[in-house]
């Protein structure tokens, strides 16, 4: 195998699982699949529900996309800093 070539390793699916697109390709947006998007290159879907999950592996099988996790930013407290008064 060369280098840049991806191993033919089956991710599975999981909930609330993210990919992320490494090539452009079409897919549905909505469970009837009635309707059809064009996914691009870099954008993360969210695969909360079974039609998400079935689009994704299938982007994940056809080497569309990758398994990524993104982690929400921590909230950070801010504290105000007390300011003594001038006399």
């Amino acid at each position: 195998m060369g280098t840049g070539c991806r191993k033919n390793v089956r991710i599975k699916i999981e909930d609330n699982m993210q990919i992320k697109m490494t090539q452009n390709a079409f897919g549905s947006i909505n469970k009837s699949g009635n309707a059809t998007k064009e996914y691009k290159i870099d954008e993360i879907i969210d695969c909360k529900e079974d039609w998400q999950k079935s689009l994704g592996q299938i982007f994940l099988d056809n080497n569309l996309a990758i398994e990524v996790k993104v982690t929400a930013p921590k909230e950070k407290k801010v504290s105000k800093k007390k300011t003594k008064a001038k006399k």
